[in-house]
């Protein structure tokens, strides 16, 4: 677990490059576990990937493993893990909400996704150049990566760009001045900002890459049912789980969540109600 000032140099990291590579996050038991079940998930619906594949229904460059949080209990450990945590509130804020999920495989083949891409370019109404903590993804990986097996590559500081900024040409990724790829081993991390340009580097490898990713966001926003488990009443067994799958609190408004809210919280918003009223009532009178 970060100490107070290690948060505080990887999140001015996150907040200067876009993007931040943690090494050795997950421990190594919860590694094990997390790696033999992500396989054993993936054998279960490997047929029904393959099925929607050759009838054209579904994508086949990449596999994702569906409802990921309902296949076992190591990847709703993930959400909140202990290790990594803390960080993702001090970067996200305490109204910290989980927004979706996916457990990709990516297998040997070209690139599915768009050269040095935001995710988020097309979201209105937020200056994303100014909302760094907008929506925050985090990509963990079970297994060593080797350099030409689809690793994730970065423009570092392009999410302060203006939207016309023009896109950088990268012709040789290892020797560029303008990105960054990461070569993660098993157990890292990688957290970032989701407007950074970023994208997947072909893989040229004969193995595939496999990423389990969860990306996080405020609880005013909505969120995907693949960030809901189907057993709430098993795993949303605290405060904490409750707001990361979006469960609400009477009386407390989406605006208004925080981690640990409590009737002090809700209390504060039947006050802040009654005053509002009084000083409409106030007003009225005096007209």
């Amino acid at each position: 677990m970060f100490s107070k000032s290690e948060i505080a140099e990887i999140k001015l990291k996150y907040e200067t490059q876009g993007f931040v590579h943690l090494k050795g996050i997950i421990p190594d038991g919860m590694l094990k576990h997390t790696r033999t079940a992500f396989d054993l998930a993936s054998e279960r619906h490997f047929d029904q990937w393959q099925k929607a594949a050759k009838a054209g229904t579904g994508e086949s460059r990449f596999f994702d493993i569906p409802n990921i949080l309902d296949q076992d209990p190591a990847f709703v450990d993930l959400v909140d893990l202990p290790t990594l945590f803390p960080l993702l509130v001090d970067i996200v804020g305490a109204d910290i909400q989980l927004n979706h999920t996916h457990a990709r495989l990516f297998y040997p083949g070209p690139t599915f996704t768009a050269p040095w891409h935001s995710d988020i370019c097309h979201v209105l109404g937020v200056n994303l150049a100014h909302t760094l903590n907008f929506l925050v993804k985090v990509h963990y990986f079970v297994e060593d990566l080797h350099p030409d097996q689809g690793c994730l590559a970065f423009i570092p500081g392009s999410h302060r760009y203006p939207t016309d900024h023009p896109k950088p040409s990268v012709q040789d990724i290892d020797t560029s001045s303008v990105a960054v790829k990461i070569v993660p081993k098993a157990g890292d991390a990688v957290i970032f900002n989701t407007h950074v340009l970023h994208m997947a580097l072909d893989n040229r490898s004969d193995t595939v890459r496999k990423s389990i990713i969860y990306a996080y966001s405020h609880y005013w926003m909505k969120h995907y049912a693949s960030a809901v488990p189907t057993d709430l009443e098993r795993f949303a067994n605290t405060a904490q789980r409750k707001q990361l799958f979006g469960v609400d609190i009477d009386g407390i408004p989406y605006f208004n969540r925080r981690l640990h809210a409590d009737k002090k919280a809700s209390l504060h918003s039947t006050l802040f109600a009654a005053s509002k009223r009084l000083a409409k009532f106030a007003l009225l009178k005096k007209s």
